[in-house]
């Protein structure tokens, strides 16, 4: 009896011992699933930092960089064993590196940093424009131990944000210089008229310039308007056929008042030139174009004008004896907005819109806009169209236009 006893308790004590084992067991595979997790987790998020867009990084207390991911190897031009173990100085302009001491001292106080927009130093020297967010890194208990960057190049945003500034000002002068003309010209005809209530000579010169003046600043819009259409891929083209040539005599027509120091010549290799496309835009591209001919060979000089038929293609040429354009700036012409460095340093008037309306309503065309120019020799832009009706037989013939 009591060796079934002291059986029984043996195997109660057995049971009880299996019965912990179990519970341990299952506490270690808990564990090993947390820790499974967790490193799943840690891979996960050492995959989002090292191939996010943005440059994660991160430093001690005293600016020492610890991580440097792959997007700050592409935006800051230096490889990750070229920076852990620096100070991240290296990569602030000297004049912004108090900007450090300000941020270190909001961390170590616990503060987050949100979208501080800054400017930092690649390899090469160039400066870019980034936006920081920055918070602090923890250890177990709390205590701060480092930082954790996040920076973001906003340098295209930056240049959008000058160019908008830049647009606007040009806008406020182009539009200012033509309404105080038309202005004066009012308050002359006015005095005019006051004084001589019969019609004189000045009067219909007056009423021309205003006129000229008001055609100017239409135009001016009415290309801002493209501007727009284009970017909300909204400008469509009203294709009809119509003589290229007779509409170059008009527009050179229409020049006329603007123009007292250039020779406009015509050489049109048949009389009559059909094309199929947008006329409006079609004169919106010449225009462009012949106007800057005249503004940009301000010495003035020949500008001639080209047309002729080939396997049913019309071909168009305007060439100037002017400024000429730099091989470097030759790639950027027909940018929105771009003006090249001697027109800036010419201060000649643009918006950088006149090129870039012509390439694009070319495109639409199915053409492309071709330039060919030496510095202070002149520039030649070309393009091609279809031509579908039949011209007369190829002869010469030259108009000229003296101014």
């Amino acid at each position: 009896m009591e060796k079934d006893q002291t059986l029984q308790l043996e195997i109660e004590r057995l049971q009880q011992h299996i019965k912990t084992l179990e519970q341990q067991n299952q506490i270690y595979k808990d564990r090993l699933s947390l820790l499974k997790d967790t490193e799943l987790q840690t891979a996960k998020l050492s995959a989002i930092v090292e191939y996010s867009d943005d440059a994660i990084i991160s430093k001690n207390l005293d600016s020492i960089i610890t991580s440097w991911n792959k997007s700050a190897e592409r935006l800051f031009g230096y490889k990750a064993e070229e920076m852990i173990g620096r100070s991240i100085l290296k990569i602030i302009p000297t004049e912004r590196q108090h900007e450090e001491v300000i941020i270190l001292e909001k961390l170590r106080s616990g503060k987050h940093v949100d979208h501080f927009e800054t400017i930092r130093m690649r390899k090469d020297g160039s400066l870019i424009h980034v936006s920081l967010t920055i918070s602090p890194l923890k250890d177990v208990e709390g205590n701060i131990i480092g930082l954790s960057k996040i920076a973001r190049d906003i340098t295209d945003r930056k240049q959008n944000e000058a160019n908008k500034h830049d647009f606007v000002s040009m806008i406020s002068h182009e539009l200012k210089t033509p309404l105080t003309s038309l202005k004066t010209y009012m308050q002359v005809m006015q005095k005019k008229i006051e004084k001589q209530p019969e019609i004189n000579e000045f009067i219909p010169i007056g009423l021309d310039k205003a006129n000229r003046l008001v055609d100017k600043m239409v135009k001016l819009i009415h290309d801002f308007l493209d501007v727009s259409k284009i970017e909300a891929g909204k400008l469509s083209l009203n294709r009809i056929e119509f003589d290229l040539n007779e509409l170059i005599n008009e527009i050179i027509d229409d020049h006329a008042f603007l123009n007292t120091i250039h020779t406009i010549t015509c050489q049109f290799h048949t009389e009559k030139l059909t094309i199929f496309a947008d006329k409006d835009k079609i004169t919106q591209v010449i225009t462009n174009l012949l106007t800057n001919a005249i503004k940009y060979s301000p010495a003035g000089g020949n500008i001639v004008i080209a047309t002729q038929k080939h396997n049913n293609k019309a071909f168009f040429s305007i060439s100037d004896e002017g400024l000429g354009i730099d091989p470097i700036d030759q790639h950027h012409l027909f940018q929105r907005f771009f003006r090249s460095r001697r027109s800036r340093e010419k201060q000649i008037s643009g918006f950088g819109i006149g090129l870039y309306l012509v390439s694009e309503i070319l495109a639409l065309h199915g053409s492309t806009i071709r330039v060919k120019s030496t510095v202070n020799k002149g520039s030649t832009f070309s393009f091609k169209l279809d031509c579908y009706a039949k011209s007369p037989g190829l002869y010469g013939l030259t108009k000229q236009s003296l101014f």
